[in-house]
């Protein structure tokens, strides 16, 4: 006795549908195998940075990124290496107001699977801030006016 099996157009479309079902399925399961969570061996290669201040809801930076606001909710997790640590926004991080700052900002080294804790002295430095951008505005102006009027003075003489 010989059975021939005959296969009609749709059921050859539902196995061509559940072939790509099984493919999907089969990749999605590799997937899984393959993007397994990270063992906690990974966090081991992190630094953490625990930020304090005397001041309480004070914006914190770390290398000029926002991280929140004292008090935070924990240690930050940054790689190991240097990094800077402020209170100061970075657009209006001049030279020579950092350099006055010393206590609002902070270069501090992290390193691999250590906590750091910095300490920032808020008080009144973000008057202070604005106070020594207008001063160096007021000193631009005023430099700049002193040149033209050299500049004058030497081209009328002449």
């Amino acid at each position: 006795m010989k059975f021939t099996y005959l296969i009609s157009w749709v059921d050859k479309n539902n196995l061509m549908t559940m072939q790509k079902v099984f493919y999907v399925l089969i990749g999605v399961l590799f997937s899984i195998s393959v993007l397994q969570a990270q063992p906690e061996d990974d966090l081991e290669s992190f630094g953490f940075i625990d930020i304090k201040t005397d001041s309480m809801d004070v914006p914190f930076f770390i290398d000029g990124y926002y991280v929140g606001n004292h008090p935070l909710g924990g240690p930050v997790p940054v790689l190991p290496g240097f990094h800077e640590v402020s209170y100061i926004p970075p657009n209006i991080q001049n030279e020579k107001i950092r350099n006055n700052l010393s206590d609002g900002i902070k270069r501090v080294y992290v390193a691999e699977n250590d906590t750091l804790e910095v300490f920032l002295f808020y008080d009144h430095y973000l008057a202070q801030i604005e106070t020594m951008e207008n001063e160096l505005k007021i000193q631009n102006y005023v430099g700049f006016s002193l040149i033209g009027v050299l500049i004058f003075v030497i081209l009328s003489i002449f």
